[in-house]
């Protein structure tokens, strides 16, 4: 479902709307979804995904911020009994109490990406998966290994609290307007049981994010103010290392050392 001429995709938001319905159907194949569902949707426009996803799902609730929308949204919702949407930033939402479980998706704004993601793993133990259309260079990020140029703080979120897959590539001509990059389909499993504790959890994200933020810095000189003992540290670990050296592992392990010193 496209937009009528006369509104306009907007580029604060940005928006890109999908064109190809062949590429619509792939991605309602590859999420898979089932009659006991609960869905959110991530921005979801004038609704062409939404409309493919919602019969096929127990709820589906989707969270736009363009009041301009609900000239498609509100007919969809009165059309498919199981859709609600509510016009809200997604970075600022946080899933009711009574949602006790529930798939994520959305064609996501690249500008916000990260954060977007960032956001969806502080509700890890809520969600069973999220499928995001994102930016090519943002998903080749996120499977990044450890000592290549793309390794950063994306990378080892993405290793340590989900099981992530980049699934497959999307062509920049697909979307309108089109955009100045190519995209990918990206899909984060969370599991029973997990690496980082939620008593960890904090602690772990500065660490990361501490390091990251002078990756050019040994972690000696990165993370001073984070080590208390540093001769202790530095016994159990090798803290001439740079960040982008030091696997999502290792990190876990640089923060138990720290936290336990």
């Amino acid at each position: 479902m496209g937009l009528r001429p006369d509104l306009r995709a907007l580029k604060k938001w940005g928006q890109n709307f999908i064109t190809d319905p062949s590429l619509l159907d792939k991605l309602v194949r590859t999420v898979n979804p089932q009659p006991q569902d609960d869905m959110i949707e991530i921005g979801p426009g004038s609704g062409a995904l939404t409309r493919l996803f919602a019969p096929k799902v127990k709820t589906l609730h989707a969270i736009e911020i363009d009041e301009r929308m609900s000239e498609y949204l509100d007919p969809l919702k009165d059309e498919i009994p199981s859709f609600t949407y509510e016009q809200a930033d997604f970075l600022k939402w946080s899933p009711p109490a009574n949602l006790k479980s529930f798939r994520l998706m959305g064609n996501i704004p690249y500008y916000i990406t990260s954060s977007l993601i960032l956001q969806a793993f502080e509700h890890h133990e809520r969600i069973t998966d999220v499928h995001f259309l994102m930016q090519k260079e943002v998903g080749k990020r996120l499977v990044a290994p450890h000592g290549s140029k793309q390794y950063g703080i994306l990378s080892v979120y993405a290793a340590l609290f989900a099981k992530t897959e980049y699934l497959f590539d999307i062509s920049r001509h697909i979307f309108y307007p089109v955009p100045d990059v190519d995209s990918c389909f990206v899909r984060f499993s969370f599991e029973e049981k997990r690496e980082v504790s939620p008593e960890m959890e904090p602690h772990l994200r500065l660490v990361v994010r501490t390091a990251f933020n002078q990756r050019r810095k040994t972690l000696r000189n990165s993370l001073k103010k984070l080590i208390i003992d540093k001769d202790r540290a530095e016994s159990e670990f090798d803290l001439n290392l740079r960040p982008e050296q030091v696997s999502p592992e290792e990190f876990l392990k640089l923060t138990q050392i720290i936290i336990q010193h």
